[in-house]
């Protein structure tokens, strides 16, 4: 008896010397037999939902015309009624941590309701009220019913969107599978601008694999580690609960995620273009784009100019296309046919591109001499804009991204463009030279310029020009791709300046020489253009 009533008390420590009378041993039997009715009123409502669900668990993993069969089967356990059960089961475990697990698992499968039957509820909400009951499961005998809940939001959508990439290698549903992804990889988004996004999470938590893939591309690309890394969640599912009944079903979707992994298409460059120092964008949509391949030809949109194994004529009176050869030769003919094409198109009233400008894509290897003619057949005419505007694309590779950006420039007018003659400073063969475009979408006022610089190939060289075609004060040194360089001398000019390369100089070249002049930049931000002008120029 002495025993039984030392049990009941509470000491409190002797500073106090006091001794205090804890609740009735009665009182700690009834608080004890709430924690355990209402524990196991909750445990049989979670093997009650338990047996229902996987007496339905779908026989096949196809999808049938209607609905896929993980999409059927996930509504219909979500629309069983639920909350008047829980809240039974939290009266019972009033005033014991109990009742907020079942509250809060009442508020979880409500949300489950609302998010798969209704579809009123919002993904984040839906996730939410995931994490609340993943965290009150936690060493309970439904701790495996829950944690497969979490992983079947990811099957879920799935089955929701079946055909992704299965038409088309650039599917825009993909933005759908975004909360899937950060979560999947734990990445917390700043901003809304999904591809900005999307490259981060790339480079944080997926190394080197978007490495050599386009910005544009990776949201697609990112589809196949996305799916290899579901499939392991379900994989380590069934390893770390092989009781469970959900652990076969876990195993099959794996599978079925590792096959959709190995459909999701190689994304690759194309064409691979020179390294930029511009942050400007230079969207892949919606503009009059002018691609120009050794491989594939040339083409204005959609539209074949040039390809090696061209079409028979639709009309058999009308001649045939010449065949691309790949060998960059000067074609009076195309430039003829290119503009005609522009001007059809600038004279419809409803327009497939933006015709303001014209963005020049290009591999790396197409030599300038063979631009200058195609862009004046693309941007003049009788329906061209008052500046004919173009974009050079390449690509920001610096940073990591793979983003298109661009320099803006202006072609200028054939009576004002400005000739001059170079002396090249290491062959010492002086070259005549014409400065036939500028950087910027205006043509600003300033015809005459000193400060050069002059891509010979081997080295760019700085300095300013003479009359008589030498560089005073020459700084020479080897090319520095889309490094900094030349900005700190571009930003001590305080005159116009001309970047000018050779005729047989490469496109790359003419980017490298461009890189670090064009658009002053700040902190990691290239595109702003500069207070003076920088023209453009090619000589022979």
């Amino acid at each position: 008896m002495i025993r039984a009533l030392v049990r009941c008390l509470w000491v409190i420590p002797a500073a106090t010397g006091a001794l205090v009378l804890a609740p009735a041993c009665g009182e700690q039997k009834k608080a004890g037999s709430k924690v355990e009715n209402a524990t196991q009123c909750l445990s049989d409502l979670m093997d009650s939902r338990r047996k229902r669900a996987v007496a339905g668990i779908p026989a096949s993993d196809d999808p049938d015309q209607d609905e896929h069969p993980w999409l059927a089967w996930v509504k219909k356990n979500s629309q069983v009624a639920q909350g008047s059960d829980f809240k039974a089961c939290a009266i019972k475990g009033e005033g014991t941590p109990v009742r907020e697990t079942a509250e809060t698992l009442m508020r979880y499968f409500d949300d489950q309701r609302g998010f798969y039957a209704d579809e009123k509820k919002e993904t984040k909400e839906y996730l939410g009220g995931l994490v609340g009951a993943q965290r009150v499961s936690k060493g309970t005998t439904w701790e495996a019913d829950v944690e497969f809940d979490a992983l079947f939001f990811h099957a879920a959508t799935l089955a929701r969107y079946w055909t992704l990439l299965q038409s088309t290698p650039r599917d825009d549903r993909v933005t759908i599978f975004f909360a899937n992804q950060l979560l999947l990889w734990n990445f917390d988004a700043k901003t809304s601008l999904y591809e900005e996004e999307i490259s981060l999470l790339c480079q944080k938590k997926l190394g080197d694999y978007c490495k050599a893939i386009p910005m544009e591309d990776r949201p697609f690309a990112i589809t196949r580690p996305y799916f290899e890394g579901v499939a392991g969640l379900f994989d380590a599912y069934k390893d770390k609960y092989p009781q469970s009944p959900y652990a076969t079903f876990a195993a099959r979707i794996a599978g079925v995620y590792k096959a959709r992994a190995a459909k999701v298409p190689e994304y690759k460059e194309f064409p691979v273009l020179p390294a930029i120092r511009s942050t400007k964008p230079a969207p892949y949509s919606n503009n009059a784009t002018f691609l120009v391949s050794q491989e594939k030809g040339l083409f204005l949109m959609d539209n074949p100019l040039r390809v090696p194994n061209p079409p028979p004529p639709a009309n058999p009176t009308d001649k045939p296309k010449p065949a691309w050869k790949g060998d960059y030769a000067l074609d009076p003919g195309l430039a003829k046919e290119v503009a005609i094409l522009v001007q059809d198109v600038r004279s419809n009233m409803v327009s497939q591109f933006n015709q303001s400008l014209i963005y020049f894509v290009a591999e790396g290897k197409v030599p300038v001499q063979f631009i200058e003619p195609l862009l004046r057949a693309c941007i003049e005419g009788e329906h061209a804009k008052n500046w004919p505007s173009f974009v050079l694309v390449g690509r920001r590779r610096a940073d990591g991204t793979n983003r298109r950006s661009g320099f803006n420039a202006t072609l200028s007018k054939v009576e004002e463009v400005g000739k001059f003659k170079v002396k090249a400073p290491t062959s010492g063969k002086v070259l005549s030279c014409e400065a036939w475009a500028s950087i910027g979408k205006d043509q600003l006022g300033g015809t005459g310029f000193k400060p050069i610089v002059f891509h010979e190939g081997a080295q760019i060289h700085i300095g300013r020009l003479n009359d008589d075609g030498t560089i005073a004060s020459v700084q020479s040194a080897a090319g520095h791709g889309d490094g900094e360089r030349l900005e700190k001398w571009a930003d001590q000019q305080n005159m116009s300046m001309v970047v000018a390369v050779p005729q047989s100089a490469t496109y790359e070249q003419w980017l490298e020489a461009i890189n670090g002049v064009a658009y002053k930049c700040e902190d990691d931000e290239c595109s702003r253009e500069r207070g003076i002008k920088v023209f453009l120029a090619t000589c022979k």
